[in-house]
């Protein structure tokens, strides 16, 4: 009996192991992103990729517990991921023809764009022939589909900085492009660019545009539009400036 007492009391005097509380697993989103500076800027090697509306975007989902994964891409496949659910969400404007219907624009807009057609001055060396620089699935308003019936040949590339730089090298004679990335392309060039007219054509905003292959759809619109209403935003883009570090 004496040894069996023994046994409780020490038994009673071991020490408590508590079990560790289970951390909660991180809620993650991915976000595509294409190059189209300042807004949004691809490295090179296409491994990198960040700017400003990247950076909007995690302060915008940190205030929910969320992380952001920068998935970088071009344009054309930005929307097959959409599909695929291989991004949650992006940036984009409404009518292109490419992004399916079952995704979910929110609102208010991220920002105001313009929709600019550049052209070399007749003197210079660029071909004279009606080739227009513009980038692969954008159907640019319907622009597209007008030029090609007005007889305008439209050279693909992948991106916006590429269909920029195939312009000023003067390979084509017009560029189709939103002003913002070449403005800030061509403000961070040596040299001035000099006899290059341009025409603005549209303008037209750009929303987050969410997969409706998200498991997170509902709460990412919730979140911006939490956001939205926080800061009396018309547009995401610079209406919480004061705050910004």
């Amino acid at each position: 009996m004496q040894h069996r007492l023994l046994v409780v009391l020490a038994l009673f005097m071991l020490p408590v192991v508590l079990a560790a509380p289970t951390a909660s697993p991180e809620k993650v989103l991915r976000m595509g992103i294409h190059n189209f500076p300042p807004d949004f800027v691809v490295s090179a090697d296409g491994k990198r990729c960040a700017g400003e509306g990247y950076v909007l975007a995690q302060r915008i989902f940190a205030k929910a517990g969320f992380k952001l994964k920068a998935v970088c891409t071009t344009p054309a496949r930005m929307y097959l991921l959409l599909d695929q659910g291989e991004v949650d969400f992006s940036i984009n404007i409404k009518t292109t023809a490419a992004i399916s219907r079952k995704h979910q624009f929110v609102e208010p807009a991220y920002m105001s764009m313009q929709l600019m057609l550049y052209s070399h001055a007749p003197s210079s060396t660029a071909p004279q022939d009606k080739t227009i620089a513009a980038i692969r699935s954008f159907d640019y308003l319907g622009q597209r589909q007008q030029l090609l019936q007005q007889g305008y040949q439209l050279v693909d590339m992948p991106d916006s900085i590429s269909a920029i730089q195939l312009f000023l090298h003067q390979r084509t004679q017009y560029l189709i492009s939103y002003q913002g990335p070449f403005v800030a392309y061509t403000g961070q060039q040596a040299t001035d660019v000099v006899d290059v007219k341009q025409k603005k054509l549209a303008e037209v905003d750009a929303y987050f545009v969410v997969s409706a292959a998200s498991a997170y759809q509902q709460r990412i619109i919730e979140v911006v539009q939490q956001y939205a209403r926080a800061h009396s935003c018309s547009y995401l883009k610079g209406c919480d400036t004061a705050t910004i570090p």
